[in-house]
């Protein structure tokens, strides 16, 4: 089989306002903490490596965070290298480090090139410096731009940058309107990014963001004002032929997330981190049958002890086929009926019959040989999402 697998790095300069990821302000952990973390992913690689079978591969691996840029790369090499060395990365494998603006320069990014790393993602997150400041991001748009064109000098060619839609009133400045997310589009697009994940902004308890709305002092956009900025990015990005191949997702043919894809194809993966998640099959021997779905502690403490263990839960058969069918609503394709039939022994369109035809009557989805979301649906993604939980 061939894994993915995620390095979660929970280091942050600080934290976003809207953001409830795992992660912990850098300068309140002492390098000596940072560097016991690298010890301890590198110990709890070790106690995974019983989950693969002999001739098992890794084609993806995904370093992300926090802010995996605010580490000495020279970790993040040694740790590839110890990987590297207990089993095989296929040679074409895709591996991305996320960077965010002003956490970088020309020497970080060339090592990264070294050590393999041949993706990178950039949370540029909008290039308008009214609403970077509103967000509680650490960088401006100049930031941005340097950044991707660094990268490009360093050797990457495969630049990823995530954008942000429907950024709200905050305290007294406006929300974003329909112009500035068709620019900050436009901007990473001519600075030729090779693929854009543009995701809506969301309110997430116990941020300070959501505190703001409580207080009546963030306000969101319109609905359909939200609308019509989604489906302008998908316009935009055509124009610079990028297609949209997931919900927030656009890439040219040869640039799709392989690791992503693994999540929303239901594919095996291994995490190593603080709070990282694993998915693989309970069986060696029957990698069709029950999976388990477990995560490491989200305690940092304990994980720099290599007390790694966190919450566990075994999935079965039929729960993958409804968890198959929901990720795989996700892709503008839809989910494939032929790998459904492979893995699972029948076909979705007999096993969901009903609920395919009643997705259908009301608009959202359509299906001939595969189920798809239609325009209407891509709107209302969360009803189709719903009837497969």
């Amino acid at each position: 089989m061939n894994y993915g697998l995620y390095i979660h790095i929970p280091f942050c300069v600080k934290k976003c306002i809207y953001c409830d990821f795992l992660s912990f302000n850098s300068c309140d952990i002492h390098e000596k903490d940072k560097y016991k973390y690298f010890h301890a992913l590198e110990e709890d690689w070790y106690t995974k490596l019983n989950i693969f079978n002999p001739g098992d591969h890794i084609d993806s691996i995904y370093i992300g965070g926090g802010t995996p840029s605010l580490v000495d790369p020279f970790y993040i090499d040694t740790l590839l290298r110890v990987i590297k060395s207990d089993i095989y990365v296929t040679k074409n494998a895709e591996i991305t480090i996320e960077v965010n603006p002003g956490t970088v320069d020309i020497d970080k990014l060339e090592k990264y090139v070294s050590s393999g790393i041949n993706r990178i993602s950039i949370g540029v997150q909008s290039t308008q410096d009214r609403l970077l400041r509103s967000l509680g991001r650490i960088h401006n748009a100049s930031d941005c731009e340097e950044t991707f064109k660094m990268a490009k000098e360093a050797g990457f060619r495969n630049i990823s940058c995530d954008l942000i839609l429907g950024i709200p009133q905050i305290k007294n400045e406006p929300g974003q309107t329909f112009e500035e997310l068709c620019e900050d589009v436009e901007n990473v697009l001519k600075w030729g990014a090779r693929h854009i994940s543009v995701y809506s902004i969301i309110i997430e308890e116990g941020t300070p963001l959501c505190e703001l709305f409580e207080r009546n002092k963030a306000f969101e956009i319109d609905d359909d004002l939200e609308r019509k900025m989604y489906r302008a990015v998908s316009s935009l990005a055509k124009e610079y032929y990028l297609s949209q191949y997931e919900i927030s997702n656009y890439a040219r043919s040869d640039t799709k997330s392989a690791h992503n894809m693994k999540y929303w194809k239901c594919l095996p993966y291994i995490g190593l981190g603080l709070g990282a998640a694993s998915y693989y099959p309970a069986d060696k021997k029957k990698p069709q049958g029950d999976y388990i779905r477990s995560s490491n502690t989200r305690i940092i403490t304990d994980y720099n002890e290599f007390y790694f263990k966190g919450e566990s839960e075994i999935i079965s058969v039929e729960e993958q086929m409804n968890e198959y069918m929901m990720l795989g609503f996700r892709k503008i394709s839809g989910p494939d009926g032929r790998v459904f039939k492979k893995r699972f022994g029948c076909y979705y369109h007999d096993k969901f019959k009903d609920k395919l035809e009643m997705l259908a009557s009301k608009g959202l989805i359509t299906f001939n040989e595969n189920a798809r979301l239609t325009k209407k649906g891509l709107d209302f993604a969360n009803e189709v999402f719903r009837e497969f939980v």
